[in-house]
C-alpha cells in the first residue's frame, strides 16, 4: 500500500514511466520482496533479516551507543561502535543504512536514465541511439526493482516496533504503565491492516512534499526518530483495547503510520531525482548535466571501453 499510493503521489517533474498505474502497482509488488526472500539460508538471512530493523532503546540510543540522531557514517563504523557496546549490526539492526543505501541505488538509478534518453536523443549513429534505448529500457525495469526495495525499508521505517527495542511486546524493560508483553506485531501490522484499513483512509493523512533541505543521511534519522516517539501511544492504544478487541479505536493511529511512509517515500523519490542530475556517470566519469546539455556523448562511458 505504501510503494502503491507514493508512486501514484509522484509530482509531475518524475519521469512519465514512474507516473503510470503500472508502474505504482509493480513497485507494490516488488516491495514484498525482501520478506518473500528470507528462508535463502546463510549467509543471505544472516545478513540481510538485519536490514528491516533498528533495535532504538527509549533513550534514543542503539544499545546504549549511537544515537539514532547521530549515526555513524556508514555500517563498518556503526558496527564497531556497536561491539564497543557489547552487540553488533546484526543482533541491533541497520535499518537506517538500508534505506540510505537503497535511496543512493535509485539516485544512480534516474542518473543513467538521464544519461539513456540524453544519449538517445544526441546520438550520432543509429547504432548508437539503439543501444541508448535499449539501455533506458533496462534501466527502467532496475528502477521499478529499486524503488520496490526502497519502498519496503521506508515502509518498515514507519512502524514503530522496527524503531523499538520493543520490537513485539514490551520485552524485559522498565514498563511502569504495565503495557503487554504479548505478541503484538502481527495483530498491528497485520490483521488491522487488512481487515481495516484502506487507500483512502491512508490518503487522508499523506502530507505535502516537504523539502528538509538536508542530506538523505539526516532526513532518514529524523524520518526514524519521528516513528520511534509514536511507541508509547502505539501500546497506550493496544492497552485500552485499540488493536484487538476494539480495531476500530486504532484505525486512525495505524492510518496515520501508513501515511507517514507514503509520504516519505515519495519525498525520498522526488529528492533522488532532484539529484540524479548533479551526479555523474560511466568510466570515465561523466557529469549527467553535460551529457543532457549535449556536451558531452556518453555512449563509450555508458557501454564501456573494455
Amino acid at each position: 500500500m505504501i510503494g502503491d499510493l507514493a508512486l501514484r503521489s509522484l509530482p509531475p517533474e518524475l519521469p512519465e514511466f514512474l507516473r503510470k498505474a503500472e508502474a505504482a502497482r509493480q513497485v507494490a509488488e516488488v516491495a514484498r520482496e525482501p520478506d518473500r526472500a528470507k528462508g535463502a539460508s546463510a549467509p543471505h538471512d544472516s545478513d540481510a533479516n538485519a536490514a528491516h530493523h533498528v533495535n532504538v532503546g527509549d533513550d534514543l540510543k542503539i544499545a546504549r551507543g549511537p544515537a539514532l540522531s547521530a549515526l555513524p557514517a556508514n555500517r563498518e563504523s556503526y558496527d564497531t561502535a556497536l561491539r564497543a557496546a557489547g552487540t553488533n549490526q546484526y543482533r541491533s539492526g541497520y535499518l537506517p543504512y538500508a534505506i540510505i543505501d537503497a535511496w543512493q541505488q535509485v539516485v544512480m538509478d534516474f542518473a543513467y536514465w538521464r544519461a539513456d534518453v540524453a544519449g538517445a536523443r544526441y546520438a550520432k549513429t543509429p547504432a548508437e541511439r539503439t543501444w541508448f534505448l535499449q539501455d533506458q529500457w533496462i534501466r527502467e525495469g532496475l528502477t521499478i526493482r529499486d524503488l520496490g526495495l526502497l519502498a519496503h525499508f521506508v515502509g518498515d521505517g514507519s512502524q514503530p516496533m522496527q524503531v523499538s527495542v520493543h520490537s513485539d511486546g514490551w520485552g524485559n524493560f522498565p514498563n511502569p504503565q504495565a503495557f503487554t508483553s504479548t505478541r503484538l506485531r502481527a495483530v498491528f501490522e497485520g490483521t488491522v491492516v487488512r481487515t481495516k484499513i484502506t487507500a483512502k483512509d491512508i490518503s487522508a493523512h499523506v502530507t505535502p512534499y516537504r523539502d528538509c533541505r538536508c542530506t538523505i543521511e539526516r532526513r532518514t534519522s529524523n524520518y526514524l526518530t519521528a516513528t520511534q516517539k509514536d511507541i508509547i501511544a502505539l501500546y497506550q492504544i493496544e492497552k485500552a483495547g485499540g488493536f484487538a478487541a476494539r480495531p476500530d479505536d486504532g484505525k486512525v493511529f495505524v492510518s496515520r503510520r501508513l501515511a507517514a511512509g507514503v509520504s516519505e517515500l515519495r519525498d525520498m523519490i522526488t529528492d533522488a531525482w532532484r539529484r540524479s542530475a548533479e551526479v555523474s556517470v560511466g568510466t570515465p566519469p561523466i557529469a549527467v548535466r553535460d551529457i543532457e546539455t549535449g556536451e558531452a556523448n556518453g555512449f563509450d562511458a555508458l557501454r564501456g571501453l573494455d
